[in-house]
């Protein structure tokens, strides 16, 4: 699937002018019968392969809490007795809907896959940051979490899905989707949160997760005429996405979530051979021929990349977004130092088939740690992430509340 996104990108700049930006293009692709005959392709996939995210043994699984184990946060501090009216005074329990933005990451791609085929599948319920299948001992994702705090919520994805499916609810990411997809999906976002009976649309609290930039460097960057102007072009689009989300969106706490240092999962040695022929399509500007990769183009991605997750944490504290009692943002920074190091081996078991997406124990990694961002104060949030059995935090009750850039 992902090589005919490529296909068809590559195809597609070549019916245009060298002189545009491939984000600022509209094609045929767009026209509503299309997207049609594209969702029913979709669906002759999801059915060919069937449901994945039902295995109960694999290497691609986290290590379950067990049984015997409570919870192990106080979930009494984590509620308030009244609806809070400021959202520097919101505790975990009470957000009643959670929602999320991004590219294949937060579909959940491939997290139970074994094979090829399985790949195409998204386990959307298993996502870190917006699935809600199983429950947090053996599905370690921030809405699992939540739920212990208030069963009620709404939103998690519950089951394998696409964006277009019921079990995906507010769920929007999409595969092959980037940095300027971001506005659009915020307006479907609300647009489907707004149309769900279950939401108290104006009194509810809510959690959205953004998370996008992968695509941008595997499969695009190489494209453009001028790769410096993402980040810029990039703080447009996000930009755009807050401020539509701020004037739309009530009683809403936004994270922003970087995609891991490509180079992460793309560059070191003994990788398997099924992986490096897999991340040609994946991740052609990174590896492969089809686009000219050296040693110094790697660099310059880098370089950008790096400047790409700056600008997403100065977004996030922009005054713009600073000292509003319904709405804030804020950067949680547990993927900038993401390491597939565990006790001195490289563990591949925290990747999905094709050693780019999460597997299943990723997304609980994943999960944990954007949770315990959440409960971190600025400047003293953690930058990797851990084993949830090993790192796993709670609120106090010297500090019970969600941290903002105006309560830390």
């Amino acid at each position: 699937m992902k090589l005919l996104q490529i296909f068809l990108t590559a195809i597609t700049i070549i019916h245009f002018t060298y002189s545009q930006e491939l984000f600022e293009l509209t094609t045929r692709l767009d026209d509503p019968r299309l997207r049609f005959l594209f969702h029913r392709f979709r669906n002759f996939v999801f059915n060919s392969i069937g449901k994945t995210s039902y295995k109960t043994k694999g290497v691609f699984l986290q290590d379950k809490f067990p049984d015997n184990m409570p919870f192990p946060c106080d979930i009494r501090i984590g509620k308030s007795r009244e609806q809070p009216k400021s959202i520097h005074k919101l505790r975990p329990g009470d957000i009643s809907v959670v929602g999320a933005l991004g590219d294949s990451l937060t579909c959940s791609t491939g997290a139970m896959a074994e094979r090829m085929m399985e790949l195409s599948m998204e386990n959307r319920g298993l996502a870190w940051s917006i699935g809600g299948q199983w429950n947090w001992r053996n599905a370690t994702t921030l809405p699992n979490i939540l739920k212990e705090f208030n069963p009620s919520l709404i939103g998690y994805s519950f089951d394998d899905s696409f964006p277009f499916h019921k079990a995906s609810q507010f769920n929007l990411a999409e595969i092959g989707a980037v940095s300027n997809d971001m506005p659009f999906m915020a307006r479907a976002l609300v647009k489907r949160i707004k149309s769900d009976r279950r939401v108290n649309f104006k009194y509810d609290w809510k959690v959205v997760t953004i998370s996008i930039g992968g695509n941008d460097f595997c499969s695009f960057i190489c494209l453009m005429d001028k790769p410096e102007r993402l980040p810029d072009m990039h703080r447009i689009s996000l930009m755009k996405t807050l401020r539509y989300l701020k004037n739309n969106l009530p009683r809403a706490f936004v994270n922003i979530v970087s995609v891991p240092h490509v180079e992460t999962v793309m560059i070191y040695p003994g990788k398997p051979r099924s992986c490096s022929f897999i991340h040609r399509g994946e991740c052609a500007c990174w590896v492969g021929p089809l686009a000219n990769v050296t040693k110094e183009s790697r660099e310059r991605w880098m370089k950008i990349q790096q400047r790409f997750i700056q600008v997403e944490e100065e977004v996030a504290k922009s005054e713009e977004f600073r000292r509003l009692d319904e709405f804030a943002v804020m950067y949680q920074p547990w993927s900038t130092n993401v390491s597939l190091i565990v006790d001195g081996k490289r563990d591949l078991s925290l990747l999905s088939f094709d050693c780019f997406h999460l597997s299943q124990k990723g997304n609980a990694w994943g999960g944990t740690a954007l949770w315990n961002n959440m409960i971190e104060p600025v400047n003293k949030k953690t930058i990797n992430w851990y084993n949830p059995l090993k790192k796993f935090n709670c609120p106090t009750r010297e500090h019970p509340y969600i941290y903002t850039y105006d309560n830390s």
